[in-house]
């Protein structure tokens, strides 16, 4: 056949060739067959959408989504070439592109439940849990028979704290798929958030014995254990997150080894996960420094000046964007250390009581200002509400609002601890209360983390969420007042109000989903005590 006959399509047989290498991961050898295909019969979709799928295990998304836009622009109402776009838009990170793609085929084809379905898949992406689960609930109403659209509406209700729900939607996916192991895994994490730690501690081990080298599951199983303090366990477990899909954050590329706890070398240790954990991490370096030779620490940039001032006669610091100028003989990352440290209760004893050091005279010169603000009998009592992790932040931030009770207290002022742009919502306190909280302008909250932690030693006390605030009070011995979700992370474990990370942290939990006046109430009753 030539090209210039142009309604002929590729025979089965043709297809049967290019399908053989696709099947048997010769991807290369397919496009190769598919190119003199669709020299012969340029007007066929069908070669241009199995080209695409050849193009996307290659990573090269670029290609696959032109050669599923050529599909389109040969069969403008062929659904399977744009949801195939959507979904290689999403993986290539252009969500905007793919809603709009979902946007046009949805015109096409107003009640196809696959277009719902992978429009909540962008959603998702985007953080936008609310729009995400509609597009679910619209999937499910069109084809209640699609696991996937119940198992990705329960991940979607576990990020809106909606953990009944979620387990409701995981169940269904699991009626109509009984070995679905990603449906078992979802259940498992929102039982585990709802407090149903048996039904949780059944569904991961379920996902994991359909899918044992799954890293996910195996991580999830690994916070389960932490919470539940059975560290030894939990840590070895926990080192599944370099399997992950999406690590929290870059592993170390170097040629050098793991340390495994023992040998006496020049160590590099480096910083992973957010601020929160660093600081969190930090705690180890004392005992560390016993077990080897020397070490040195790459870390998120904004925390060197502290980490310096409270360890440097230990070791020295790195941004942990740049390469380490020294030499080094082995590496290890700084959550690893905890299976070699913490591996029982009695191992935090060492870094419980406060461990890192402000700066003095920025402290002081920084609580002469704020003294001059309020009454001389006030305590100052700092506060933050907000987290600004995408994900878990949207349980875990409070609306100041929230806090208006207890800025009714007498006898303290209140010292904005919060990062980000917090004018209106203050504005919003003064004109409801009358009531004043100081921010101090000198500190940039979120970029200057070593002027937080003076802001920080000025108070008396700290009422906060779960975020970077609360972590560097506990470093710093100071006491504070974390108001805990009801789903909420590992490291605060199960059944406790205290830490044993932080021996300055009083936790208050919720009891129901959502629900914090009686929270706000005790820290009001505990604040009262104090003044």
């Amino acid at each position: 056949m030539t090209s210039d006959i142009n309604n002929v399509q590729a025979s089965e047989s043709d297809l049967a060739i290019v399908y053989k290498s696709y099947f048997e991961g010769n991807f290369k050898e397919a496009l190769l067959t598919l190119d003199k295909l669709t020299h012969d019969f340029p007007n066929d979709p069908i070669l241009y959408i199995v080209g695409g799928d050849c193009y996307v295990p290659l990573n090269q998304y670029e290609r696959a989504i032109s050669c599923y836009e050529e599909a389109i622009k040969l069969s403008p109402d062929n659904i399977k070439a744009y949801i195939k776009k959507i979904d290689v838009l999403r993986l290539n990170g252009d969500l905007e592109k793919s809603l709009l793609a979902c946007s046009q085929a949805l015109k096409i084809s107003p009640n196809n439940a696959d277009l719902y379905f992978y429009q909540a898949n962008v959603f998702s992406d985007k953080f936008e849990f609310k729009k995400a689960l509609d597009s679910y609930d619209k999937s499910i109403k069109l084809n209640s028979k699609n696991a996937d659209a119940f198992c990705n509406k329960a991940n979607t209700l576990e990020n809106l704290g909606e953990f009944d729900e979620a387990i409701i939607a995981a169940k269904n996916a699991i009626k109509i798929k009984p070995d679905f192991s990603l449906a078992f895994f979802n259940l498992g994490v929102a039982a585990m958030q709802s407090r149903n730690f048996n039904l949780s501690k059944n569904s991961f081990d379920k996902a994991i014995k359909l899918e044992p080298n799954f890293a996910k599951y195996k991580f999830a199983k690994a916070t389960l254990l932490l919470l539940f303090g059975d560290f030894k366990k939990g840590w070895n477990l926990f080192e599944s997150r370099w399997d992950l899909e999406k690590l929290y954050s870059p592993k170390l590329k170097t040629n050098r080894q793991e340390w495994d706890g023992s040998r006496k070398c020049k160590l590099l240790v480096w910083g992973e996960q957010g601020v929160g954990d660093q600081v969190m991490y930090s705690g180890l370096f004392n005992e560390l420094n016993k077990k080897c030779e020397s070490f040195v620490v790459q870390v998120e940039p904004r925390l060197i000046t502290l980490l310096n001032r409270s360890f440097g006669h230990l070791c020295s610091f790195y941004p942990d964007n740049k390469s380490v100028p020294v030499d080094y003989d082995e590496h290890i990352a700084m959550g690893s250390l905890c299976k070699y440290f913490r591996n029982e209760e009695k191992d935090f004893d060492s870094s419980r009581f406060g461990f890192l050091k402000d700066d003095e005279f920025k402290t002081a010169e920084i609580k002469k200002d704020i003294l001059s603000l309020i009454p001389n009998e006030n305590k100052i009592c700092g506060i933050s509400w907000r987290s600004a992790s995408p994900k878990t932040g949207i349980r875990k931030t409070l609306s100041l609002k929230k806090f208006i009770q207890m800025l009714a207290l007498d006898g303290y002022s209140f010292l904005n601890l919060q990062y980000g742009d917090t004018k209106n919502e203050i504005k919003e306190v003064k004109k409801e209360l009358g009531i004043d909280i100081i921010s101090y302008e000198k500190v940039d909250n979120f970029n200057d983390i070593d002027g937080l932690t003076s802001l920080i030693q000025v108070c008396d006390s700290v009422v906060s969420v779960d975020n970077i605030t609360c972590q560097l009070s506990g470093a710093l011995g100071k006491e504070v007042h974390v108001l805990v979700t009801y789903g909420s992370w590992w490291g605060w474990m199960v059944n406790r109000n205290d830490s044993p990370w932080y021996d300055s942290v009083k936790l208050y939990r919720q009891e129901e989903n959502v629900a914090w006046t009686d929270l706000f109430k005790k820290i009001k009753k505990n604040l009262q005590k104090l003044n």
